[in-house]
């Protein structure tokens, strides 16, 4: 299981500045095929700096779910890292 991009990342309105909601596409490369769905994510700082992903999938996946999130939350913390995130 492949996590190949996340597409059409929208950032949700929200009141808290350490606490950082989004919407997007996630790209998935599936050993049988490739395929799409809808995920929603959540960045949280911690007083000493460290940040926290969330990852809630929308849309199902037919796949273990437990891989498919430690990837989403690895290929996030690369998108913040690299200032990508809107």
């Amino acid at each position: 299981m492949l996590i190949l991009g996340i597409t059409d990342i929208t950032r949700k309105e929200n009141f808290l500045y350490y606490r950082r909601e989004f919407v997007g596409n996630a790209h998935y490369g599936m050993p049988d095929k490739e395929r799409f769905g809808k995920i929603e994510f959540t960045i949280e700082t911690t007083p000493l700096g460290t940040k926290n992903v969330q990852v809630s999938l929308v849309d199902s996946v037919d796949y273990p779910v437990l891989p498919v999130v430690q990837g989403l939350k690895k290929f996030i913390l690369g998108l913040d890292s690299e200032g990508l995130l809107p």
